[in-house]
């Protein structure tokens, strides 16, 4: 039976309460939009990728941009989820920001050790952000104004007040500032964003409800600082609509349908060839995940996901009339995807919880004309014990395999449109990670501060990188370009937390090593950088006014630079270390911010990064000065900004 009863609002005061909820999972991380709204950013706006660079176990690529590596593997073995829609690239403007609009984010789980079973298709970590459902009670509406972006944000009650609705939209300008600010970015950059965020729920009855959710993002970038003569358009679409139905007092039933979409486009103006490559990618999912609460020892969780993922990986095209370009496409590859999975939640003897399932996917790969259709059947077990001797201590152990049926071809750690997504096919076997976790968590009297520590290895199996010297431009048998090995990793990882009071925050450590083996050399991947350092600090004086600090140190990333060069025939020839054989100097950056609620309905953000002016290397490449001579070799360190003041004012209207 469902009883609604509706209560006459009246002012009473009362005792405040606090429940506060511990992890479910060792190795899981979960921020709320006012955290992410915390953290000092660039151009005052708040980033969801770049706070999660704050968590243990997860950092930068690059100094100053979101694509982040979890435990060592690359950003494109994580999952990334907009409410169960994959986002296949979650940056802006060269991952300088990233495609969640904090105004419309809820909150944001991140999974590093064990990967609860609904989750498949990658093999470095989970990234599951999901969207606000809006106001039910009363309209609302909200404005900033910032140096980098503006936005705007609606939401508010469906009629008869059955559910609510809310749009969210931003726009960015950061080429603008960059051009203004001159520095090393000089050359007016071109660059531009935006993103479109709605959301409407509705309740149809005491068991049902309706959810719909909408992302649309797009980027135009001209950068001839970093890539001469190149122009650059991409974007990603979602869509989601999911039911939850309520199909007794023990179990419950999400069925959703989902969609996916990322195109790009690059376009080369600076020689004769004159072209215009693009690509672009769809996924198209249906799935149901049901959950049945046995009893107060036994949770019983399954379900299965249809999943079907096409991508057109290049065409060529020509740019105006001058081109000498020939067109040409190459053709289509496809992925049928269909896994079941099963999960149980067990409390057993007094202090002892047990999660463990298995997913079982299966792949089939069309036949193309280079290879035969081929089927993989990939089981994945997962299953995590935990010792819980009372409210303040928590021992864990976990075993996490993970399947990834889609691999990254790039020749870039930031992500740039000549990237290509490739399904496992005949010749590229999907990529298996298998990762065991032993984890200690400790929470204070009171819960005012959590300590964890986490120590993981981790291996992943038909990892693809490019073979030295491959020919990747319209290669129809681009597999052939490809080399398989390897990657491990492991480290231990430090969290220390202060929850409660005016002045909260955390520090986070991680000491890790990682290693790849492809074609029988190993090496130290990009993201192999053994230190990690994060502190963040959050002081709220009063109901007017609250200042933060972020302060970052990381050993430098890999690279692969010149250490000789001579001259033939009048042209200047480097010579190469191994691959990723020079460490770039170390990154560390002190960031600041305070904001002024001046009333309810209105505040101003001041924020100040890189306080000091660190010049933290981006990028350091080999070119020239002059002629093609020994002589005029140059190395050249290419660093994003000094010192970058902003301000934004948010307001209701």
């Amino acid at each position: 039976m469902v009883v609604n009863i509706a209560l006459t609002p009246d002012d009473y005061w009362l005792k405040g309460i606090e429940i506060v909820g511990s992890r479910k999972h060792s190795g899981q991380f979960a921020l709320e939009a006012k955290e992410i709204q915390a953290l000092p950013s660039v151009g005052g706006e708040p980033d969801l990728m770049k706070s999660l660079q704050f968590l243990p176990g997860v950092q930068s690529g690059n100094e100053g941009a979101n694509n982040i590596s979890v435990r060592g593997s690359n950003q494109w073995g994580n999952l990334v989820l907009l409410d169960e829609a994959v986002v296949y690239n979650p940056s802006h403007v060269l991952s300088f920001f990233s495609v969640f609009n904090n105004d419309a984010i809820r909150e944001v789980n991140l999974y590093k050790s064990f990967f609860p079973l609904k989750y498949g298709g990658r093999s470095s970590s989970v990234i599951d952000v999901r969207m606000r459902e809006g106001n039910s009670k009363e309209r609302e509406r909200s404005a900033g104004l910032g140096l980098i972006a503006s936005k705007v944000l609606l939401e508010g009650p469906l009629k008869k007040k059955e559910g609510s609705y809310l749009v969210s939209g931003r726009f960015g300008y950061p080429g603008v500032v960059a051009g203004l600010l001159g520095s090393n970015l000089t050359s007016k950059p071109q660059m531009w964003f935006y993103d479109v965020n709605a959301k409407v729920n509705r309740t149809l009855d005491g068991r049902n409800r309706m959810f719909f959710s909408l992302y649309s993002g797009g980027d135009h970038t001209v950068f001839n600082k970093l890539v001469k003569g190149y122009g650059m358009d991409w974007g990603n679409a979602t869509a989601t609509i999911r039911w939850n139905h309520i199909l007794n007092d023990k179990t419950n039933v999400n069925t959703s349908a989902v969609f996916s979409n990322y195109y790009y486009k690059y376009k080369s103006l600076s020689d004769g060839l004159r072209y215009v490559w693009k690509s672009n990618m769809q996924s198209y999912q249906l799935k149901s995940d049901w959950e049945r609460y046995q009893n107060n020892l036994l949770t019983l969780k399954g379900g299965v996901n249809l999943h079907y993922f096409t991508t057109m990986p290049g065409e060529v095209g020509k740019s105006g009339k001058d081109s000498n370009i020939t067109p040409s496409q190459m053709p289509r590859k496809s992925l049928w995807d269909a896994a079941l999975y099963a999960e149980a939640n067990y409390k057993f003897l007094p202090h002892f919880l047990l999660n463990a399932g298995v997913r079982l996917s299966v792949l089939h790969a069309p036949a193309s004309a280079y290879y035969a259709a081929k089927t993989f059947v990939m089981p994945e077990p997962r299953a995590e014990l935990s010792f819980i001797p009372n409210a303040s201590h928590r021992f864990s152990a976990s075993y996490t395999q993970a399947a990834q049926s889609i691999h990254m071809l790039t020749t870039s750690s930031v992500g740039i449109p000549s990237d290509m997504w490739m399904p496992a096919n005949a010749l590229l076997k999907p990529s298996v990670m298998r990762q065991l976790a032993l984890g200690y968590e400790y929470n204070f009297p009171d819960k005012e501060y959590t300590l964890s520590l986490e120590a993981y290895m981790r291996r992943t199996s038909h990892v693809v990188d490019y073979r030295k010297n491959a020919d990747i431009f319209q290669n129809d048998r681009i597999e052939d370009e490809v080399e398989t090995g390897s990657a491990r990793g492991c480290g231990l990882e430090f969290y220390l937390s202060k929850n409660k009071g005016a002045v909260t925050g955390w520090i986070s450590y991680t000491l890790s090593r990682a290693r790849n083996r492809i074609g029988g050399e190993e090496y130290r991947p990009v993201y192999d950088r053994p230190h990690n350092l994060k502190l963040f600090v959050n002081w709220e004086m009063n109901r007017h006014w609250s200042l933060s600090s972020t302060f970052s140190y990381a050993s430098g990333m890999n690279l692969t630079l010149p250490i000789g060069k001579y001259e033939s025939e009048h042209v200047l020839v480097y010579i190469y270390s191994a691959r990723n054989g020079y460490r770039a100097p170390a990154f560390h950056q002190l960031d600041f911010s305070a904001t002024w609620r001046i009333r309810q309905d209105r505040s101003l953000s001041l924020s100040i990064i890189n306080a000091y002016s660190r010049k933290n290397v981006f990028s350091i490449y080999a070119g020239r000065q002059g002629h093609f001579s020994v002589g005029n070799g140059r190395i050249y360190k290419l660093y994003l900004y000094g010192i970058v003041p902003s301000l934004t004012y948010s307001f209701k209207f």
